[in-house]
């Protein structure tokens, strides 16, 4: 059973971050087999003040935007299915729904 967990300003609205947690839960049920309605995900809008970065590290710039997108899965899948994973959210789910800009982090 994976466990999802989303953080992200409470500049998106409920509705945006319900959305996210479909993309990402879309996903791994196509790129690493879970199965149907195994969805557990806590997604937290936090206020600005609430989610503590820096403005960039190690060349990396982040914004007030950020998601953080926690996943924890257990054993059983390999580190390069979770690494094809992590790519194709990034690449082909997400950017496909966010129109502006934003940064986020896989943790």
């Amino acid at each position: 059973m994976p466990l999802v967990r989303i953080d992200l300003n409470k500049s998106y609205s409920s509705d945006i971050s319900k959305k996210i947690g479909d993309i990402v839960y879309a996903a791994m049920e196509q790129e690493i087999n879970v199965p149907k309605d195994d969805k557990f995900q806590i997604i937290t809008r936090h206020d600005a003040s609430e989610i503590n970065i820096p403005d960039s590290y190690l060349g990396i710039k982040y914004t007030p935007g950020i998601i953080i997108i926690q996943i924890t899965l257990n054993g059983g899948r390999s580190v390069e299915l979770k690494k094809n994973f992590t790519k194709k959210l990034l690449k082909n789910y997400i950017p496909n729904y966010i129109l502006e800009k934003k940064m986020y982090l896989l943790v």
